[in-house]
């Protein structure tokens, strides 16, 4: 994901669908980090990232964590239809067509086929959509995305990664999404659990012990509009060798969840 990509990060939606506000909220939000990134010269190579979808409440969650210095707007939440993850060499145009295909009701697989158009170079990518109407997750690695990589997914859930410190990580999160979501657990509490394990399991191979020096968490409601998610925190910009932004987030999340007692 490159500093133009966040600056332009736009999405277009049918003429149908109530926007108000969307665009001035997302320039306000990404603006902020536009002095900071400028500077710093980055590519985000996003390493494990989570969608979950509760069958339920209907509400979608995404989650993810790096060791670059921001992974937050790898994926797009269109509240109560589903989400897509666009991480490795994130491409925002890859992104929004994703997220324009899940409003008007496509499927993962149509989804994925879409974004595997050479113009996307979707070799250099790792992909997953889930959506409200198909809860088999629909994947890709690219080719060229650094090991140890790939997806496990089951109904509702779709777990990726790459440039892990070995196979054990994408196994722990998934493994651990899976317990908990089983438990009956928040789909907050699914996610940041998720989250954790894959810290725990060796995170990303280029952080050793600090595993990680971003993280982010978004969950939103059927009804949310995509300007506020119900939930949206982020950890980014931690210096090698620094705090654990997976535990960073963790103490966010939880002071998060005590006002929301």
């Amino acid at each position: 994901m490159t500093i133009s990509s966040i600056i332009l990060k736009i999405t277009y939606f049918p003429a149908d669908y109530d926007t108000s506000g969307f665009l001035l909220y997302s320039f306000m939000k990404t603006s902020a980090l536009i002095g900071i990134l400028a500077l710093c010269g980055f590519n985000a190579f996003a390493t494990w990232s989570i969608i979950i979808i509760d069958p339920e409440t209907k509400e979608i969650g995404i989650a993810g964590a790096s060791c670059s210095y921001n992974c937050y707007g790898i994926g797009s939440i269109m509240p109560g239809k589903g989400a897509i993850i666009v991480q490795a060499m994130s491409n925002n145009e890859a992104r929004e067509e994703g997220l324009k295909m899940i409003i008007t009701g496509a499927t993962p697989k149509q989804i994925i086929a879409a974004i595997r158009n050479r113009k996307f170079d979707p070799e250099r990518q790792q992909y997953s959509v889930l959506t409200v109407s198909h809860m088999n997750a629909a994947t890709y690695t690219g080719t060229s995305t650094h090991s140890s990589n790939g997806a496990l997914t089951a109904p509702g859930i779709s777990v990726q990664g790459n440039t892990l410190a070995g196979k054990q990580v994408l196994q722990a999160v998934f493994a651990a999404a899976l317990k908990a979501r089983n438990e009956g657990l928040r789909i907050d509490k699914v996610l940041m659990r998720a989250l954790e394990a894959g810290s725990i399991a060796g995170g990303d191979k280029r952080c050793g012990e600090q595993k990680a020096t971003s993280a982010f968490i978004t969950v939103t409601k059927p009804n949310d509009h995509p300007k506020r998610p119900y939930l949206d925190l982020v950890i980014f910009g931690q210096k090698k060798g620094g705090p654990n932004a997976v535990l960073m987030l963790r103490r966010k999340y939880d002071k998060w969840a005590e006002k929301e007692r």
